[in-house]
């Protein structure tokens, strides 16, 4: 496995790389992660039968990372003997070094292409000169790019500009066995466990961007809420940090919404909030596939998505989950006020998320194929 950051440092892909190489370590593959090194980290460590090794680079963003870059091509030269196949997490730049060293040592080489429609790394790309270069040099050299959901692979592969590319469309895996669905008794704990009644409970887990569009939510959810002669007994939870943290917290004052809406912070252990869960929040106006989505499907909470990349095709609209134009203000308002004038909705429609994440999304299937695919020729 090769990633710019990795474990202990906590962000999607991040956690997914982890959580795959720990279920590939499980099936008795070997698996060495090549990361750079945090201060304070180790350079060798191993978690859960994975092998990190960790390089140290230095200087501003660029420097840092063509240091790693080399560093890992002659790690990977140097050491042909001791692995069969590549795994690089992201296609930013020591991808470059992942696929020259395949290319010298005839070892199979894979990308994972991160990120929605607009925001994936072949888009970012394009907008740089060394990235240009950098996708000029994909084409040639073919690597196997796994390609998260259908939006950015429907619009690689029609496009005369990337035909040089091998694509596969793929996708992520949540541990089925770690994340399950609580008892109902089970549930009401968690919520009291996070200081709330047994109300309904809507969560937002994510980097806090504009591109999530949860300032936008939080108006929606404001008007919904002021409609009422009432105002329903609901609470959002936003679990998370990010450029726009601060700018939130001004709009839930702003908006009056202190009693309904809580900004927890990046937090490290998911589970509890999982739980305590009915309805999960995902606004984004470009999506790839969630990891937290997923979770918080095999934990049994229904899904209220924006229709974008990977959640048009993880959610069966009105079976699993919800969807919505994200630039549609009166969709999402239905939406919302489906959940909340039905609390029966999101218990059905969580069994249905746990199944689909049982039956397509759960790692140890992920992981199977994907030796299949490192197998390949």
């Amino acid at each position: 496995m090769l990633s710019q950051t990795f474990h202990p440092q906590i962000g999607g892909s991040e956690k997914q790389a982890l959580e795959l190489s720990k279920a590939l370590a499980a099936r008795g593959a070997r698996v060495t992660v090549l990361t750079r090194r945090p201060a304070g980290t180790p350079a060798e460590e191993t978690v859960d039968g994975v092998v990190i090794k960790r390089f140290s680079s230095f200087g501003p963003r660029a420097v840092n990372s063509l240091v790693f870059m080399v560093k890992s091509f002659f790690w990977l030269l140097a050491n042909r003997a001791a692995y069969g196949a590549v795994h690089v997490h992201l296609a930013s730049s020591p991808a470059v070094a992942a696929v020259l060293a395949g290319r010298l040592t005839g070892r199979k080489t894979v990308l994972k292409l991160g990120g929605g429609r607009g925001v994936d790394e072949i888009t970012l790309s394009q907008h740089t000169l060394l990235g240009r270069l950098k996708l000029a040099f994909f084409r040639a050299a073919r690597p196997e790019l796994l390609v998260m959901n259908g939006e950015v692979y429907a619009w690689l592969k029609n496009s005369s500009e990337f035909s040089g590319l091998k694509l596969r469309q793929f996708r992520n895996g949540v541990d089925t066995g770690r994340y399950t669905p609580p008892l109902y008794n089970e549930k009401i704990n968690a919520k009291a466990a996070l200081g709330l009644d047994n109300a309904p409970v809507f969560l937002f887990v994510g980097r806090l961007a504009p591109e999530k569009r949860v300032k936008e939510f939080l108006e929606v959810w404001a008007e919904v809420l002021s409609a009422e002669a009432a105002p329903p007994r609901v609470r959002l939870l936003i679990v998370g940090g990010g450029p726009e943290e601060a700018a939130l917290k001004r709009a839930v004052a702003d908006l009056g919404l202190g009693g309904s809406v809580t900004l927890t912070g990046p937090k490290t252990d998911l589970l509890p909030y999982y739980r305590a869960a009915d309805v999960f929040i995902l606004p984004s106006i470009s999506e790839g596939l969630s990891n937290s989505m997923l979770e918080a499907m095999a934990c049994g909470v229904a899904v209220l998505a924006s229709r974008v990349g990977g959640a048009k095709e993880a959610v069966a609209p009105g079976v699993s989950g919800l969807l919505f134009d994200p630039l549609n203000r009166t969709e999402l308002k239905e939406c919302l006020r489906a959940h909340i004038g039905d609390r029966g909705l999101a218990v059905r429609m969580g069994e249905q998320a746990r199944k689909t994440a049982v039956d397509k999304y759960s790692m140890a299937r992920v992981a199977d194929e994907l030796l299949e695919i490192y197998g390949e020729d």
